[in-house]
């Protein structure tokens, strides 16, 4: 059994995936792929209060945040969980790498900032100003809900006509495309806090388009289909 565990380890190391420093071969990374490993891979945002010793991260320039350990501390852990969790025995801690703590510290007061960790934990890009196929809906639909509730104006069902709902208009155009450039500015000013950190590598600026809906109808909808490969 030893060995099977060895070999899957084995083979998990020589994969070519993001765990690790995906930076290594070009040493830079797109700002959206750097985000992306920093929530989806790393997931900082689980770890990013209690990662770091609190002497550590004042010196590295994060935020110290968490619980105390005092006796305060522990009368609000167990009024939250309803027990005490008794931290005898062995101690299993996760590690995050240095860059994804600086990334959400980074993160934290950017313009935007909810759209590019809920967008970088999922590896997509907003797309709310997409227009949908059918930019009408049937105001009712009948009970199995594969047709629409169509009324007619006279006898022989001749003049039929069915009440629809507009989903889509200028306006819900409008905001879908300032959601997606709020998303696009956030990661533009994440990227610029990062240039002034030592992170041993270069964050370039969003690879994604400012403005993809300017592209014409035949581009793909977000710019391409996925963030910048890792």
């Amino acid at each position: 059994m030893s060995g099977v565990l060895v070999s899957m380890v084995a083979r998990e190391q020589q994969l070519d995936r993001p765990r690790g420093r995906p930076w290594d071969k070009h040493g830079a990374l797109d700002v959206e792929a750097l985000v992306h490993w920093a929530y989806a891979v790393q997931m900082v945002d689980r770890f990013e209060r209690s990662g770091l010793h609190a002497i550590e991260a004042a010196a590295a320039g994060f935020e110290v945040r968490g619980r105390s350990a005092d006796g305060v501390g522990q009368l609000m852990q167990i009024n939250n969980l309803g027990c005490r969790v008794d931290n005898g025995g062995v101690l299993v801690t996760d590690t995050v790498h240095a860059a994804a703590y600086a990334v959400a510290s980074a993160l934290r007061g950017v313009e935007g900032e909810q759209l590019v960790r809920v967008h970088g934990m999922a590896g997509t890009r907003p797309n709310s100003w997409v227009p949908p196929v059918h930019r009408v809906r049937p105001a009712m639909w009948n009970e199995r809900r594969d047709g629409a509730v169509v009324e007619y104006q006279g006898p022989g069902r001749k003049g039929a006509y069915c009440q629809v709902l507009y989903v889509w208009d200028e306006a819900r155009q409008a905001w879908g495309r300032e959601v997606y450039r709020q998303w696009w500015a956030g990661l533009e000013e994440l990227a610029w806090r990062l240039s002034a950190r030592a992170l041993g590598f270069t964050v370039t600026g969003p690879a994604a388009p400012l403005e993809p809906w300017a592209a014409g109808p035949g581009a793909p909808p977000n710019g391409s289909s996925h963030p910048a490969k890792l």
